[in-house]
Parts: structure tokens; sequence; C-alpha cells
């Protein structure tokens, strides 16, 4: 009786709660508003264009139906604190995180909330949706405390270059990932804000979810550390400060792997090299406690890697896997992918040098030069690589279940789906009582008829 119930109730109920678990758009039939004044800009879908908020003002966000259940915020360069108000009273501070990119989700459905902030802020696009799931393209991102790897990349795309393949392969293992960048690009002659959501997008797209780091001194080129330098110091910084940065980092968030740039800056960009030149100084600093220029305890890194480090004893990795979290694209597809998010740099030559002509490469070994796939071992405290094809060699699997899903991953997704189903119970529990009810006068019914025919 009870399978026969489960069943009827899996059969009639389950179609209408996935159905009622997607989330729909309904940024195109909001009414955006400043004092009474239309605002068209807030969801144009031209990340290019934005629209300044002062401090003081009000965005109102109208729905004609009850509607309203998740914002997605992305603001032009940098978020700033302030709060959302629904009309049900619902209060939510808003750039908490400093995330440009901010998800928002209500503890109930609204027809109308108002956006405020503490000081001026310019902001981009303004998605809304209903209650349930969300697209993938809208990023939820968290701040971690700890991390697995972590990626020292210069620039936005370095990330998706000449690191190429790393993340998804980890990131399928079920390892955190934490990408701390050298070069901003919101400030400096190579002005360029758009970079900044390229570099979130490029980061979700391979399941990135920990907010990486955004640089710290201003873009610029050259072809030897000398003049990368000089340019650095012409704009206020120092090596120094550098090696500061990266060691808050290192000792905040304890990686287990560090990966850092070829020592002749790949295709011999000045702040490459300078970004390797500084990231060996800042591990041994952040492993000597009588460095305090950081108040946090020393930490040392167990394993630190170069690009195209010591190529004779290199450790290789296989980016050509198919990958099950991915279903079953490669890690060097997935990452293909992520450098795609990157518009701004499609023109390059890099394009060329990741995708082939034409998109022409199917596989990473068809990269034969600044390869991402080879890497040396600079430092390691738990000894040599033997096997040479794993970045985490000889260090403890324990926060790695069989199955290659993080298990705080496991006990998160829990916890959403169970309170995924409460939600839906609360919301649909009428006629799951009725439908119910139903079943058992049905299976009754037959129970009835099943033993008067054992009489007969």
């Amino acid at each position: 009786m009870k399978k026969f119930i489960f069943t009827i109730l899996v059969l009639f109920i389950l179609p209408m709660i996935v159905y009622a678990d997607e989330a729909t758009d309904i940024s195109k039939q909001l009414m955006y508003s400043e004092n009474g004044t239309v605002i068209a800009r807030i969801n144009d879908d031209n990340i290019k264009t934005s629209y300044k908020l002062s401090s003081g003002s009000k965005i109102l966000i109208h729905s004609e139906s009850n509607n309203i259940k998740q914002l997605y915020i992305v603001y032009e360069i940098s978020s700033q604190r302030g709060k959302l108000i629904s009309n049900n009273n619902e209060e939510v501070i808003l750039g908490a995180n400093g995330f440009l990119h901010e998800y928002v989700n209500l503890n109930t459905s609204s027809n109308e909330v108002t956006l405020s902030y503490d000081t001026d802020v310019n902001i981009n696009e303004i998605d809304v949706f209903t209650e349930g799931e969300t697209p993938s393209h809208v990023q939820k991102w968290v701040k971690e405390d700890t991390t697995d790897l972590m990626i020292f990349s210069t620039h936005a795309d370095d990330e998706q270059l000449f690191f190429a393949g790393v993340m998804p392969t980890y990131i399928n293992k079920g390892k955190k990932v934490h990408v701390v960048y050298l070069a901003r690009h919101d400030v400096g002659s190579y002005y360029a804000p758009n970079r900044l959501h390229e570099q979130l997008d490029g980061l979700w797209t391979l399941g990135v979810t920990d907010y990486p780091t955004f640089g710290l001194i201003p873009d610029a080129y050259s072809e030897s550390i000398n003049v990368a330098r000089s340019q650095m110091n012409a704009s206020g910084f120092t090596d120094d400060d550098i090696i500061k940065f990266n060691v808050e980092q290192i000792r905040f968030y304890k990686p287990k792997v560090i990966l850092g740039h070829d020592e002749n800056g790949e295709y011999g960009h000045g702040q490459h090299i300078l970004n390797i030149t500084t990231l060996k100084d800042s591990i041994a600093k952040a492993a000597d406690q009588s460095y305090t220029q950081v108040s946090l305890n020393a930490y040392s890194v167990p394993k630190f890697y170069i690009h195209l480090y010591d190529l004779e004893n290199k450790t290789e990795l296989d980016y050509d896997i198919p990958l099950e979290k991915y279903g079953n694209k490669t890690a060097y597809q997935v990452s293909k992918e992520g450098y795609s998010k990157h518009l701004s740099q499609q023109y390059t030559w890099f394009t060329k040098w990741l995708n082939g002509n034409n998109n022409e490469y199917t596989s990473s070994k068809q990269i034969t030069k600044y390869n991402p796939a080879y890497w040396g071992l600079y430092k390691s405290d738990v000894g040599p690589d033997i096997n040479k094809n794993d970045l985490f060699e000889n260090i403890s699997e324990e926060t790695v279940v069989e199955d290659n899903t993080d298990l705080n991953t496991i006990i998160e997704d829990t916890k959403q789906i169970k309170e995924s189903l409460d939600d839906l119970y609360n919301k649909y529990k009428d006629l799951v009582i009725i439908v119910s009810g139903l079943v058992v006068i049905v299976g009754m019914i037959l129970i009835v008829i099943i033993k008067r025919a054992e009489l007969k």
C-alpha cells in the first residue's frame, strides 16, 4: 500500500514540483524608476551601460504581480553598501561582501522593492526572477576562509590561458579554488572595467564559486621586469606592497597548492615575471613568523608549482579526460568556454594559441608552446612527486569523498534540498493532502475488491 501511494505521488506530484521549481525571468515585465522617472538602462542587456544612483536616492522596482523573489545586481566597478526593502517590510543589506555581481534572495515574494545606497553607485544591470531555481548564469558568489588550490594570475584571462585546464580538473575532484590577480583593470592608462566582469563570468563558467581577489597594481605592458617595476613604482607601489598583498592571501586562505607563472613570463610579459618573482618571496615570508607586516599566523604552503619550470622533471596534467561534473566535457574544453567569456580579448593572438585556427584544436596536447599542462615543483613540504601527474600528490585527501564531490558541498546541497522541499510542501500542501486522500481511498477500494475476489 505504501509503495502504491508513493508511486502515485511520484507520478502525479513530482512533475508539478519540477515545474514549480523553475524560476522565471521577469526583468522585462517590470517598471524601474527613480523619483517617478523611468530607468531604461538598468535592464538593457548591455554590460557597457550603467546608471548612476546617488546617495540618498532610491530605485523603485514595481511588478503588477506579487512575484519579485530574486534579484541579480551587476555593478559597474564596485558595489557599495546599501539596502533593499520590499513592500513586505523585508530588509536586505546590499554590498556587504563587496561582490561586483550580487545575488539577493528574498524570504517572501513581493510586488515592489526599493534599492538605496550609502554612497553613489553605478549599476549596469538588474535582473529579477520569480521563486524557483535561477538560471545557471546567475552568479551566487561566496567568501571562503580556506582553499585547496590558489592560482596567482597576473591579468584577467591569464587564469584561462596559461592556467587552462587546471581549475576544471580539480573542481571536478571536489577541490576549492581561489584566484588572486596581480593587475587590476579599473584604474590606469589601460582602464577597462569590463574586464572585471569578464573575470567573474569566466571563473563562474569553470565552476569557481569562491569570489576572487582582485588585483593590486594597474595593468601595464612591458617586456622586462625592470620596466614592469618602474611602471609599478610610478603608480605608487613597490615589491614590498605586492609581497604583503600576497602574504595576506596565503596566510588567510592556507592553500595546499599554489600555482605561479613561468619565470620567463610565458611570452616575456614583464608583469608576469614580476608576479612570479614576488610570489617566490611571498611564499617564503608567509612561512616566516618574523615577517610581521601581516598579523596573521605564519603558514607554510605544502606545495608550490611554477608553470614550465624544470621541464625535465615536470608534472604533466591530463586535460583531455571527460569530467563527470561538466557533462563529460574535458578540462580543456571547459577552459576554452571560460576564455570565451573574455570578449574583449578574442581578437588577440591568445585566442588562436588556445583554440587553434578556427577553433580546430580538440586536445590540449595540440598546444605546443607555453603548454598549460606542464608544471614544475618548486617547493614541497611533503616530498617529491613520484607519479608526476597530480598537483596534490602526497597531500592528504581527507576532505574529499570517493565520488569526487566535496563533503561540504554535499552537506550544503542537502540543506538546500530540504529547504526547497519544505517550501514546496508549504506551497502545495493542500494539493498534496487532497491527492494523498484520493490515493488512500483508491487504495482502500482496491483492497476491498481484492478481498471480495479472494472470497469468491
